[in-house]
């Protein structure tokens, strides 16, 4: 039986691509399966394309996964337009609507044959049980369920949810497209895949949920009093799930009139005292820049998420993307060091999202959280969180004793000044955006500008020493290494894993902090290593440029860069390593120490 599968699914707006994969994923995790959930639309504002990767298991799942298991393709044009990201191979069996009146024998993909191809009537089908060819989707739910043995009561108690709303015959009619999507799969056995394996003994339901509402949910948890933001694809599920929840523990949600607006609110709110947060993508990140650099110098504690999409300008809104590293990091005149985290998949978001409330809190500064697109809008089925393992951090208040008098920028040991806020007695200060003394008042002299630059770095420096927030996988003397972040990271952790299992020596380290740089960590991790690759999707490979200029990389190790949009496969990873492990045995070939002598 089959213990993980991937299956992807494309069609026109309308065919209902993008609900069957809910469906699915919810029926999943009522089972107890581990999912993840990709979906993919194209640029239209309205109608067009839509897809779904949906890859379960009954272990935890590291990343959408690599080439389909199964692809559905409900007609050919749409299907074609995902490209890369609905990758067909050799083993997939391929599931298409006759309804396209294409042969079998000539499906168009060029270069690649399925293991197995089947045409089915299922616009047919839908037309026949509903009346409607919207029903398509739920046909298709029957025909998984028939062929792959995926969970029928689930998937029935979620169709009758969503259609009982709509009335008691639209709820039967999908009752029986779905019927007649089992009943021709149980007619029609697949001839190369088998049926998924059930759930571990003992697996208990599993939490569904992405990036964005889970970002939102642990700002509350963290204790964000204050969000403001503006709409801006892919980021504003943040918003919408904080306008929903934020207000029943306290907290306030404005929607401003635009960027600048919503970070210059945030900062209002920070000065006031609450912990505070806000939402964009790289175009909004551009326009916060200013303000963001406000918030560094009168040390005010403030997180920002930028939920990264294709660039520049507008780019590609609905795809993923990691090429705001040059902006996250060094954005801003002056000198200015801003504390930069990256989840690398859903449940993470959560504890980098505390994280980044607590660093802010502690050091009194702007920390930018770099999501992107994969991570924020796909939906995983993860444990459910327990929240008991996270201790919050609150900003250091004066005492009373400091109070008097207050010095607000005051030269401390660590760099952290005890902050106060309006209607607290004896803590008034001023804060601005000019140059100041130690009590606030502005200046211009070079001493006491150098003496506050060495303050507000100087601050960080634990932060360089922080191991917990990178990830080791693998040997640590293998000569082999991978570096990646973010949504590539489950990527290269899976890649690393099958080289081991092949007998390869390689290893992955995984930052979750981007900046500062931990330069040790680096160093420890790179003792051993000959060979390596830097994963990332950015067409200049910005986080390996940014790393060489910290970290003295071994000359073996090379960046594996390429621009959003065109996803990686633990596949292709893996035979990179190999030719890596092959260079390396070349190397210290007799042939080849003699052709030296």
């Amino acid at each position: 039986m089959l213990t993980d599968l991937t299956i992807g699914m494309a069609g026109s707006g309308g065919d209902g691509i993008v609900s069957a994969g809910d469906s699915l994923m919810t029926a999943l995790a009522l089972e107890g399966y581990y999912a993840m959930l990709t979906k993919s639309f194209g640029p239209q504002i309205r109608g067009g394309e839509s897809s779904f990767k949906l890859r379960l298991s009954t272990g935890h799942v590291l990343n959408p996964g690599g080439r389909l298991d199964v692809a559905v393709a409900l007609n050919w044009e749409d299907f074609l337009r995902f490209g890369a990201e609905l990758p067909v191979g050799g083993h997939t069996t391929v599931i298409y609507d006759q309804v396209t009146k294409v042969a079998p024998d000539d499906i168009p993909l060029p270069g690649v044959t399925p293991a197995e191809v089947l045409a089915v009537p299922i616009e047919e089908m839908a037309r026949e049980t509903a009346g409607t060819e919207k029903a398509k989707n739920t046909v298709v739910l029957g025909l998984m369920a028939g062929w792959l043995g995926l969970p029928e009561n689930s998937i029935l108690s979620g169709i009758r949810k969503r259609f009982g709303k709509k009335g008691a015959e639209m709820m039967e009619k999908n009752e029986r497209a779905f019927a007649v999507g089992k009943a021709y799969a149980l007619a029609h056995p697949l001839r190369e895949l088998g049926r998924i394996a059930p759930p571990a003994e003992g697996a208990s339901r599993k939490l569904v949920t992405d990036g964005n509402e889970i970002c939102g949910a642990a700002a509350i948890f963290a204790g964000c009093d204050f969000f403001a933001g503006y709409p801006i694809t892919p980021s504003s599920e943040i918003m919408h799930f904080l306008n929903r929840e934020i207000w029943k523990y306290g907290g306030v949600m404005l929607q401003c009139e635009d960027e600048i607006a919503s970070v210059g609110a945030c900062v209002g709110a920070s000065f006031a005292g609450k912990k505070v947060m806000t939402a964009t993508s790289g175009p909004g990140m551009s326009l916060k820049t200013e303000i963001l650099g406000l918030a560094s110098i009168a040390e005010l504690p403030l997180v920002c998420v930028n939920v990264q999409r294709g660039g520049p300008s507008t780019g590609i809104p609905t795809k993923s993307e990691q090429s705001d590293v040059f902006q996250a990091i060094f954005s801003a005149h002056g000198d200015i060091v801003r504390p930069v985290l990256a989840p690398v998949d859903v449940e993470d978001t959560f504890g980098i999202t505390v994280e980044a409330f607590n660093i802010a809190e502690h050091y009194q500064t702007p920390v930018i959280i770099l999501s992107d697109q994969e991570i924020s809008q796909r939906k995983e089925a993860v444990d459910p969180i327990d929240t008991s393992a996270f201790k919050l951090v609150e900003r250091r208040r004066p005492t009373d004793r400091e109070l008097d008098p207050y010095v607000r920028f005051r030269f401390t040991e660590s760099g952290v000044s005890p902050i106060s806020h309006p209607g607290l007695k004896g803590g008034n200060y001023l804060a601005s955006g000019i140059e100041h003394t130690e009590s606030g008042a502005p200046t211009a002299s070079g001493e006491i500008h150098a003496k506050m630059n060495d303050k507000r770095i100087r601050k960080f420096a634990p932060l360089h020493r922080r191991r917990d927030l990178f990830v080791h996988d693998g040997p640590e003397a293998s000569p082999v290494a991978l570096v990646a972040w973010g949504s590539v990271a489950g990527i290269v952790l899976e890649a690393a894993r099958l080289a081991r299992a092949e007998g390869l020596k390689v290893k992955a380290l995984v930052p979750k902090l981007l900046y500062p740089f931990a330069e040790d960590v680096y160093q420890d991790f790179f003792a051993s290593v000959r060979r390596g690759l830097v994963v990332e999707q950015s067409h200049q490979g910005q986080f390996f440029r940014v790393m060489r200029m910290f970290v003295d990389v071994p000359k073996g190790v090379e960046s594996l860069a390429r621009s959003g949009s065109n996803p990686f496969l633990p596949d292709e990873i893996v035979a990179r390593v190999r030719a890596l492990s092959l260079a390396l045995q070349d190397e210290h070939s007799p042939v080849r120490q003699v052709c030296q002598d």
